[in-house]
């Protein structure tokens, strides 16, 4: 399986690159962390930064861009430090087909590099009946330490917003979903001389939908389904959207502030509170999972900490700013 988070809307892009730049606003930073499995006795650790850019998007006007991502993920994880770096590119075209209505479309491709060191593991032959002793002969051969692929994989995304700004009041409704597949062209995955094993494609069909309650609140509504392999995986979230602050319509320098609390659920057996603070350029998110399922019995809470920085009033790229 392929490395995850918990909060999946920070980023959409890495699991379906029509989203890339289908935010409000013209470039985006967005970093992310996790901690998986505290107190198992080994680190498990996936870290992720990517930044978004729109090229020929327009302050307030219906009119098709496109989007560009640049990323990197490092994943690692294990006694062996079993490692996955990733480093990779998004690209999307998005196309208005009316005020409110939008379809987009996207690729990405990736080179990614994994390795382990063997000479950390211990093997039950290596157990001389008190302790593991490192120095016995395992008769294991060690594999393939270190290797690299590329990797690809495409997507479609289609979206209604009323507002470009994602403000909803009573009774209004924003929606985005698409499907992407990943790994479109299965990289082979070389653990040992002996064996290519293929990695196999990834399936994604993911939406978010907001309802406003009022001109001061809203609802959110997360879902995600992974189909890879055997494995299956859903993941579902809810989350009430309080407004602090309203943005001006005078200096467009200030957004709307969001203070945000709720909750993902995993099908495995995960709750996972999650409170954001959405203070319209800048946002920071913490979640913590609770693992109730078969995993319970051995590894428990996971921690995760999202960051964006949104250049929503003005482009680096030219010098019109929302008004």
């Amino acid at each position: 399986q392929d490395f995850h988070y918990s909060q999946l809307d920070q980023n959409l892009p890495l699991i379906n690159p029509a989203t890339t730049g289908t935010f409000s606003g013209f470039e985006r930073v967005s970093l992310q962390h996790r901690n998986q499995w505290l107190g198992a006795g080994t680190q498990f650790m996936t870290s992720m930064g990517m930044v978004e850019f729109s090229i020929g998007k327009i302050a307030r006007k219906k009119s098709a861009y496109s989007g560009i991502g640049i990323y990197f993920v490092n994943d690692v994880g294990g006694d062996s430090k079993f490692s996955i770096k990733t480093g990779g590119i998004t690209a999307s075209g998005i196309l208005p087909i009316s005020r409110s209505h939008s379809i987009s479309a996207g690729i990405h491709a990736a080179y990614t590099n994994r390795s382990a060191d063997f000479s950390r593991l211990s093997f039950l032959n290596q157990w001389n009946g008190t302790e593991f002793d490192p120095t016995v002969n395992s008769g294991e051969t060690s594999g393939i330490s270190s290797f690299s692929h590329l990797d690809a994989g495409a997507g479609v995304t289609y979206s209604y917003n009323k507002d470009i700004e994602n403000s909803l009041n009573s009774n209004e409704l924003s929606f985005q979903g698409g499907f992407a597949i990943q790994h479109l062209n299965r990289p082979k995955l070389r653990y040992t001389s002996l064996v290519d094993d293929r990695l196999y494609m990834k399936l994604c069909m993911h939406l978010n939908a907001r309802y406003g309650l009022s001109s001061k609140s809203n609802m959110e509504l997360s879902a995600a389904q992974f189909i890879q392999g055997k494995h299956y995986e859903t993941v579902v979230g809810l989350f009430y959207r309080l407004k602090m602050k309203g943005e001006s319509r005078v200096t467009s320098l200030v957004s709307n502030q969001y203070f945000v609390f709720g909750s993902y659920f995993r099908s495995v057996g995960t709750v996972i509170p999650t409170i954001y603070l959405d203070l319209g350029s800048f946002s920071i998110g913490v979640s913590y999972d609770f693992e109730f399922g078969e995993l319970a019995s051995m590894y428990r809470q996971s921690v995760e900490v999202s960051l964006k920085f949104n250049s929503g009033k003005k482009s680096i790229f030219q010098s019109s700013k929302l008004r």
